[in-house]
Protein backbone atom coordinates (compact mmCIF):
# COMPACT_ATOMS: atom_id res chain seq x y z
CA UNK A 1 0.00 0.00 0.00
CA UNK A 2 1.32 3.43 -0.95
CA UNK A 3 0.17 6.62 0.74
CA UNK A 4 0.80 10.19 -0.34
CA UNK A 5 3.05 12.82 1.22
CA UNK A 6 0.33 14.62 3.15
CA UNK A 7 -0.78 11.32 4.69
CA UNK A 8 2.78 10.34 5.59
CA UNK A 9 3.20 13.68 7.33
CA UNK A 10 0.07 13.06 9.38
CA UNK A 11 1.79 9.96 10.77
CA UNK A 12 5.11 11.80 11.20
CA UNK A 13 3.38 14.50 13.25
CA UNK A 14 1.85 11.84 15.47
CA UNK A 15 5.38 10.77 16.44
CA UNK A 16 6.71 14.30 16.87
CA UNK A 17 8.87 14.42 13.73
CA UNK A 18 9.90 18.07 13.08
CA UNK A 19 8.04 19.30 10.00
CA UNK A 20 7.24 22.57 8.28
CA UNK A 21 3.76 24.11 8.43
CA UNK A 22 1.53 22.83 5.66
CA UNK A 23 -1.90 21.65 4.61
CA UNK A 24 -3.70 19.78 1.84
CA UNK A 25 -5.94 21.59 -0.66
CA UNK A 26 -8.44 20.32 -3.23
CA UNK A 27 -9.14 23.60 -5.04
CA UNK A 28 -7.12 26.71 -5.97
CA UNK A 29 -9.16 28.70 -3.42
CA UNK A 30 -8.28 26.23 -0.65
CA UNK A 31 -4.61 26.38 -1.68
CA UNK A 32 -4.57 30.17 -1.40
CA UNK A 33 -6.36 30.08 1.95
CA UNK A 34 -3.84 27.52 3.24
CA UNK A 35 -0.92 29.72 2.22
CA UNK A 36 -2.50 32.71 3.94
CA UNK A 37 -3.07 30.67 7.09
CA UNK A 38 0.55 29.44 7.11
CA UNK A 39 1.84 32.96 6.70
CA UNK A 40 5.27 34.05 5.58
CA UNK A 41 6.52 35.29 2.22
CA UNK A 42 7.17 32.09 0.25
CA UNK A 43 5.49 28.70 -0.12
CA UNK A 44 5.94 25.40 -1.94
CA UNK A 45 3.06 23.77 -3.87
CA UNK A 46 3.41 19.99 -4.17
CA UNK A 47 1.34 17.69 -6.38
CA UNK A 48 0.08 14.75 -4.33
CA UNK A 49 0.79 11.63 -6.37
CA UNK A 50 2.47 8.31 -5.69
CA UNK A 51 4.72 8.21 -8.78
CA UNK A 52 8.46 8.99 -8.89
CA UNK A 53 10.42 12.25 -8.73
CA UNK A 54 7.98 15.16 -8.75
CA UNK A 55 10.68 17.78 -9.28
CA UNK A 56 11.75 16.08 -12.53
CA UNK A 57 8.17 15.51 -13.67
CA UNK A 58 6.05 17.59 -16.02
CA UNK A 59 2.36 17.96 -16.70
CA UNK A 60 0.57 16.71 -19.79
CA UNK A 61 -1.49 19.23 -21.69
CA UNK A 62 -1.02 22.34 -23.77
CA UNK A 63 1.14 24.94 -22.08
CA UNK A 64 1.92 22.70 -19.09
CA UNK A 65 5.39 21.40 -19.95
CA UNK A 66 7.10 24.14 -17.91
CA UNK A 67 5.29 23.06 -14.72
CA UNK A 68 6.96 20.57 -12.35
CA UNK A 69 5.32 18.56 -9.58
CA UNK A 70 6.91 20.79 -6.90
CA UNK A 71 6.95 24.58 -7.40
CA UNK A 72 7.83 27.65 -5.36
CA UNK A 73 5.46 30.61 -5.00
CA UNK A 74 6.03 34.08 -3.56
CA UNK A 75 2.39 35.08 -3.03
CA UNK A 76 -0.86 33.36 -2.03
CA UNK A 77 -2.25 34.30 -5.43
CA UNK A 78 0.65 32.53 -7.13
CA UNK A 79 -0.05 29.49 -4.94
CA UNK A 80 -3.65 29.48 -6.24
CA UNK A 81 -2.43 29.80 -9.83
CA UNK A 82 -0.04 26.87 -9.50
CA UNK A 83 -2.72 24.75 -7.84
CA UNK A 84 -5.15 25.54 -10.67
CA UNK A 85 -2.61 24.39 -13.25
CA UNK A 86 -1.84 21.17 -11.35
CA UNK A 87 -5.29 20.02 -10.26
CA UNK A 88 -7.08 17.75 -12.72
CA UNK A 89 -3.99 17.26 -14.88
CA UNK A 90 -1.64 14.28 -15.18
CA UNK A 91 1.89 14.47 -13.78
CA UNK A 92 4.36 12.46 -15.87
CA UNK A 93 7.71 11.47 -14.33
CA UNK A 94 10.83 10.00 -16.01
CA UNK A 95 10.74 6.84 -13.86
CA UNK A 96 7.27 5.80 -15.04
CA UNK A 97 5.91 5.18 -18.52
CA UNK A 98 2.40 6.01 -19.64
CA UNK A 99 0.02 8.90 -19.17
CA UNK A 100 1.09 9.70 -15.64
CA UNK A 101 -1.09 10.15 -12.58
CA UNK A 102 -3.90 12.66 -12.17
CA UNK A 103 -3.39 15.27 -9.45
CA UNK A 104 -6.51 15.46 -7.30
CA UNK A 105 -5.01 17.43 -4.39
CA UNK A 106 -1.95 19.56 -3.63
CA UNK A 107 0.04 20.10 -0.45
CA UNK A 108 0.90 23.71 0.36
CA UNK A 109 3.89 24.12 2.67
CA UNK A 110 5.97 27.01 3.96
CA UNK A 111 9.20 27.51 2.04
CA UNK A 112 12.42 27.04 3.95
CA UNK A 113 16.11 27.49 3.25
CA UNK A 114 18.85 25.57 5.01
CA UNK A 115 22.54 24.81 4.95
CA UNK A 116 22.86 21.08 4.34
CA UNK A 117 20.74 17.99 3.71
CA UNK A 118 20.73 14.50 5.16
CA UNK A 119 18.74 11.36 4.40
CA UNK A 120 17.81 8.60 6.84
CA UNK A 121 16.44 5.23 5.79
CA UNK A 122 15.54 2.25 7.96
CA UNK A 123 14.56 -0.87 6.03
CA UNK A 124 14.54 -4.64 6.11
CA UNK A 125 17.05 -6.24 3.75
CA UNK A 126 15.20 -9.39 2.72
CA UNK A 127 18.35 -10.93 1.22
CA UNK A 128 20.28 -10.86 4.50
CA UNK A 129 17.26 -10.70 6.85
CA UNK A 130 18.93 -7.74 8.56
CA UNK A 131 17.49 -4.37 9.59
CA UNK A 132 19.66 -1.78 7.86
CA UNK A 133 20.05 1.90 8.68
CA UNK A 134 21.33 3.99 5.77
CA UNK A 135 22.51 7.55 6.40
CA UNK A 136 23.44 9.89 3.55
CA UNK A 137 25.30 13.04 4.54
CA UNK A 138 25.33 16.44 2.87
CA UNK A 139 28.24 15.41 0.66
CA UNK A 140 26.33 12.34 -0.58
CA UNK A 141 28.56 10.08 1.49
CA UNK A 142 26.66 6.88 2.27
CA UNK A 143 26.96 5.20 5.67
CA UNK A 144 25.35 1.78 6.21
CA UNK A 145 24.75 0.10 9.56
CA UNK A 146 23.23 -3.29 10.36
CA UNK A 147 21.13 -3.15 13.52
CA UNK A 148 21.58 -6.22 15.73
CA UNK A 149 18.32 -7.78 16.95
CA UNK A 150 16.41 -5.12 14.97
CA UNK A 151 17.26 -2.51 17.64
CA UNK A 152 18.79 0.95 17.45
CA UNK A 153 21.31 0.82 20.30
CA UNK A 154 23.56 3.51 21.73
CA UNK A 155 26.64 2.17 19.93
CA UNK A 156 24.98 2.57 16.51
CA UNK A 157 23.84 6.10 17.36
CA UNK A 158 27.36 7.04 18.44
CA UNK A 159 28.81 5.66 15.20
CA UNK A 160 26.32 7.71 13.15
CA UNK A 161 27.14 10.92 15.02
CA UNK A 162 30.87 10.28 14.66
CA UNK A 163 30.59 9.53 10.93
CA UNK A 164 28.51 12.69 10.36
CA UNK A 165 30.84 14.75 12.60
CA UNK A 166 27.93 16.09 14.63
CA UNK A 167 28.36 17.48 18.14
CA UNK A 168 26.40 19.25 20.87
CA UNK A 169 22.92 20.42 19.81
CA UNK A 170 23.28 19.03 16.29
CA UNK A 171 24.14 15.62 17.73
CA UNK A 172 21.17 15.81 20.10
CA UNK A 173 18.78 16.69 17.26
CA UNK A 174 20.08 13.91 14.99
CA UNK A 175 19.77 11.40 17.85
CA UNK A 176 16.16 12.47 18.30
CA UNK A 177 15.49 11.92 14.57
CA UNK A 178 17.04 8.46 14.69
CA UNK A 179 14.85 7.53 17.66
CA UNK A 180 11.71 8.77 15.91
CA UNK A 181 12.66 6.83 12.78
CA UNK A 182 12.89 3.66 14.88
CA UNK A 183 9.64 4.42 16.72
CA UNK A 184 7.75 4.77 13.43
CA UNK A 185 9.28 1.54 12.13
CA UNK A 186 8.27 -0.40 15.23
CA UNK A 187 4.97 1.38 15.75
CA UNK A 188 3.62 0.44 12.33
CA UNK A 189 5.45 -2.86 11.86
CA UNK A 190 6.85 -1.34 8.68
CA UNK A 191 9.10 -2.69 5.94
CA UNK A 192 10.83 0.67 5.60
CA UNK A 193 10.71 4.23 6.93
CA UNK A 194 12.56 7.14 5.31
CA UNK A 195 13.20 10.79 6.16
CA UNK A 196 14.25 12.23 2.81
CA UNK A 197 15.46 14.94 2.70
CA UNK A 198 16.30 16.41 6.11
CA UNK A 199 17.17 20.09 6.00
CA UNK A 200 19.38 21.74 8.62
CA UNK A 201 18.00 25.18 9.52
CA UNK A 202 18.72 27.79 12.17
CA UNK A 203 16.07 26.13 14.34
CA UNK A 204 17.43 22.62 13.90
CA UNK A 205 16.68 19.70 11.58
CA UNK A 206 13.43 19.66 9.58
CA UNK A 207 12.11 16.67 7.61
CA UNK A 208 10.88 17.90 4.23
CA UNK A 209 9.52 14.61 2.94
CA UNK A 210 9.59 10.87 3.56
CA UNK A 211 7.69 7.64 3.25
CA UNK A 212 6.56 4.54 5.10
CA UNK A 213 6.29 1.15 3.41
CA UNK A 214 3.75 -1.09 5.12
CA UNK A 215 3.24 -4.83 5.21
CA UNK A 216 0.00 -5.20 3.24
CA UNK A 217 -1.09 -8.24 5.26
CA UNK A 218 -0.68 -6.47 8.62
CA UNK A 219 -2.77 -3.38 7.89
CA UNK A 220 -5.76 -4.89 9.71
CA UNK A 221 -3.89 -3.96 12.90
CA UNK A 222 -3.88 -0.28 11.88
CA UNK A 223 -7.36 0.89 10.87
CA UNK A 224 -6.14 4.49 10.67
CA UNK A 225 -3.73 3.43 7.90
CA UNK A 226 -6.31 1.36 6.05
CA UNK A 227 -8.62 4.40 6.14
CA UNK A 228 -5.96 6.34 4.20
CA UNK A 229 -6.26 4.01 1.22
CA UNK A 230 -7.40 6.12 -1.72
CA UNK A 231 -9.22 4.83 -4.75
CA UNK A 232 -7.68 6.29 -7.86
CA UNK A 233 -9.80 7.07 -10.90
CA UNK A 234 -10.16 3.89 -12.96
CA UNK A 235 -9.31 1.60 -10.03
CA UNK A 236 -12.75 1.48 -8.39
CA UNK A 237 -13.49 -2.13 -9.32
CA UNK A 238 -10.11 -3.33 -8.11
CA UNK A 239 -10.79 -1.60 -4.78
CA UNK A 240 -14.21 -3.28 -4.43
CA UNK A 241 -12.66 -6.66 -5.17
CA UNK A 242 -9.89 -6.19 -2.61
CA UNK A 243 -12.43 -5.13 0.03
CA UNK A 244 -14.36 -8.37 -0.50
CA UNK A 245 -11.28 -10.61 -0.73
CA UNK A 246 -11.07 -11.51 -4.39
CA UNK A 247 -9.01 -10.24 -7.31
CA UNK A 248 -10.22 -8.24 -10.30
CA UNK A 249 -8.12 -7.70 -13.42
CA UNK A 250 -9.42 -5.62 -16.33
CA UNK A 251 -8.46 -6.99 -19.75
CA UNK A 252 -10.60 -5.18 -22.33
CA UNK A 253 -12.86 -7.75 -24.09
CA UNK A 254 -16.54 -8.59 -23.46
CA UNK A 255 -16.53 -11.93 -21.58
CA UNK A 256 -16.02 -11.96 -17.81
CA UNK A 257 -14.27 -15.01 -16.32
CA UNK A 258 -14.92 -16.01 -12.70
CA UNK A 259 -12.38 -18.62 -11.58
CA UNK A 260 -10.75 -20.01 -8.43
CA UNK A 261 -7.01 -19.64 -8.97
CA UNK A 262 -4.68 -17.66 -11.21
CA UNK A 263 -3.46 -20.75 -13.09
CA UNK A 264 -6.99 -21.80 -14.00
CA UNK A 265 -7.71 -18.20 -14.90
CA UNK A 266 -4.82 -17.98 -17.33
CA UNK A 267 -5.79 -21.31 -18.94
CA UNK A 268 -9.37 -20.07 -19.34
CA UNK A 269 -8.24 -16.82 -20.94
CA UNK A 270 -5.97 -18.69 -23.38
CA UNK A 271 -8.75 -21.08 -24.38
CA UNK A 272 -11.26 -18.28 -24.96
CA UNK A 273 -8.75 -16.45 -27.16
CA UNK A 274 -8.01 -19.65 -29.11
CA UNK A 275 -11.68 -19.93 -29.98
CA UNK A 276 -11.99 -16.30 -31.08
CA UNK A 277 -13.42 -14.77 -27.91
CA UNK A 278 -12.16 -11.78 -25.96
CA UNK A 279 -11.92 -11.68 -22.15
CA UNK A 280 -13.14 -8.49 -20.46
CA UNK A 281 -11.96 -9.21 -16.94
CA UNK A 282 -10.71 -11.97 -14.67
CA UNK A 283 -12.30 -12.40 -11.25
CA UNK A 284 -10.25 -14.77 -9.09
CA UNK A 285 -12.11 -15.76 -5.90
CA UNK A 286 -9.22 -17.89 -4.61
CA UNK A 287 -9.13 -21.39 -3.16
CA UNK A 288 -11.40 -20.85 -0.15
CA UNK A 289 -13.90 -18.20 -1.21
CA UNK A 290 -16.85 -17.19 0.92
CA UNK A 291 -20.37 -17.18 -0.43
CA UNK A 292 -20.35 -13.37 -0.19
CA UNK A 293 -17.11 -13.04 -2.18
CA UNK A 294 -18.54 -15.12 -5.04
CA UNK A 295 -21.78 -13.11 -5.06
CA UNK A 296 -19.87 -9.82 -5.04
CA UNK A 297 -17.61 -11.00 -7.86
CA UNK A 298 -20.55 -11.97 -10.06
CA UNK A 299 -22.38 -8.71 -9.34
CA UNK A 300 -19.23 -6.75 -10.15
CA UNK A 301 -18.91 -8.51 -13.49
CA UNK A 302 -22.55 -8.03 -14.42
CA UNK A 303 -22.46 -4.34 -13.50
CA UNK A 304 -19.74 -3.63 -16.06
CA UNK A 305 -21.30 -2.09 -19.21
CA UNK A 306 -18.59 -3.74 -21.36
CA UNK A 307 -19.65 -7.26 -20.32
CA UNK A 308 -21.81 -9.34 -22.69
CA UNK A 309 -21.52 -12.65 -20.85
CA UNK A 310 -19.94 -14.48 -17.91
CA UNK A 311 -18.06 -17.78 -17.78
CA UNK A 312 -17.81 -19.37 -14.33
CA UNK A 313 -15.02 -21.98 -14.42
CA UNK A 314 -14.37 -23.74 -11.10
CA UNK A 315 -12.16 -26.67 -10.20
CA UNK A 316 -12.96 -27.91 -6.73
CA UNK A 317 -10.18 -29.10 -4.46
CA UNK A 318 -10.08 -27.07 -1.31
CA UNK A 319 -12.76 -25.03 -3.03
CA UNK A 320 -16.26 -26.44 -2.50
CA UNK A 321 -18.38 -26.12 -5.61
CA UNK A 322 -21.61 -25.95 -3.58
CA UNK A 323 -20.30 -22.80 -1.81
CA UNK A 324 -19.58 -21.26 -5.22
CA UNK A 325 -23.14 -22.00 -6.32
CA UNK A 326 -24.60 -20.55 -3.13
CA UNK A 327 -22.77 -17.32 -3.98
CA UNK A 328 -24.05 -17.39 -7.56
CA UNK A 329 -27.61 -17.89 -6.34
CA UNK A 330 -27.21 -14.96 -3.94
CA UNK A 331 -26.73 -12.76 -6.99
CA UNK A 332 -29.71 -14.27 -8.82
CA UNK A 333 -31.56 -10.98 -9.27
CA UNK A 334 -28.53 -9.62 -11.15
CA UNK A 335 -28.47 -12.65 -13.45
CA UNK A 336 -32.05 -11.99 -14.50
CA UNK A 337 -30.79 -8.85 -16.27
CA UNK A 338 -30.48 -11.00 -19.40
CA UNK A 339 -26.75 -11.58 -19.84
CA UNK A 340 -25.74 -15.22 -20.42
CA UNK A 341 -23.94 -16.99 -17.57
CA UNK A 342 -22.27 -20.32 -18.37
CA UNK A 343 -21.10 -22.46 -15.45
CA UNK A 344 -18.60 -25.29 -15.57
CA UNK A 345 -17.45 -26.95 -12.36
CA UNK A 346 -15.60 -30.10 -11.45
CA UNK A 347 -14.19 -31.54 -8.23
CA UNK A 348 -15.30 -31.23 -4.61
CA UNK A 349 -19.13 -31.22 -4.32
CA UNK A 350 -19.52 -30.42 -8.03
CA UNK A 351 -22.54 -32.76 -8.26
CA UNK A 352 -24.22 -30.88 -5.41
CA UNK A 353 -23.47 -27.55 -7.08
CA UNK A 354 -24.91 -28.66 -10.41
CA UNK A 355 -28.02 -29.97 -8.71
CA UNK A 356 -28.56 -26.67 -6.88
CA UNK A 357 -28.26 -24.77 -10.15
CA UNK A 358 -30.80 -27.00 -11.92
CA UNK A 359 -33.23 -26.80 -9.00
CA UNK A 360 -33.00 -23.01 -8.90
CA UNK A 361 -34.64 -22.80 -12.37
CA UNK A 362 -32.56 -19.67 -12.99
CA UNK A 363 -31.15 -19.02 -16.48
CA UNK A 364 -27.70 -20.56 -15.94
CA UNK A 365 -26.23 -22.74 -18.66
CA UNK A 366 -24.44 -25.67 -16.97
CA UNK A 367 -21.83 -27.75 -18.81
CA UNK A 368 -19.29 -30.28 -17.54
CA UNK A 369 -16.25 -29.80 -19.82
CA UNK A 370 -14.05 -26.72 -20.07
CA UNK A 371 -13.90 -26.69 -23.88
CA UNK A 372 -17.67 -26.95 -24.10
CA UNK A 373 -18.12 -24.11 -21.60
CA UNK A 374 -15.84 -21.81 -23.59
CA UNK A 375 -17.56 -22.57 -26.88
CA UNK A 376 -20.99 -22.11 -25.26
CA UNK A 377 -20.28 -18.66 -23.77
CA UNK A 378 -18.74 -17.45 -27.05
CA UNK A 379 -21.80 -18.69 -28.95
CA UNK A 380 -24.28 -17.08 -26.57
CA UNK A 381 -22.39 -13.77 -26.55
CA UNK A 382 -22.40 -13.68 -30.37
CA UNK A 383 -26.13 -14.38 -30.44
CA UNK A 384 -26.72 -11.56 -27.94
CA UNK A 385 -24.60 -8.99 -29.75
Amino acid sequence: MVIKEYQVKQLFRKYGVPLLKGGVAYTPEEAQATAEKIGGSAWVVKAQVTVGSRTAGYFAGQGQSDLAGICWANSPQMVAGLAERMLGNNLIVPEKEGAGQEVRRVYVEEACLGQSEYKLSLRIDFLTQQLVLTVISAGNIVHRYELPEYKLNRLIVQRVLRDLKLKDKRAFNMTDLLKKLMQLFEGYGAIAVEFDPILETALGFVVLDGRIVFYEDSLFRFPEIEAMREIEVGQEREAIAKRHQFRYTKLGGNIACLVNGIGLGQATIDLIHQHGGQVACLLDVGTEPSRDAVARALKLALSDPDIDGVLVNIFGGITRCDVIVQGLLSAAHEILAGLPVVVRMDGTNAHIGRRLLFESRLPFTVVQKMDEAVLEIIKQVKELT
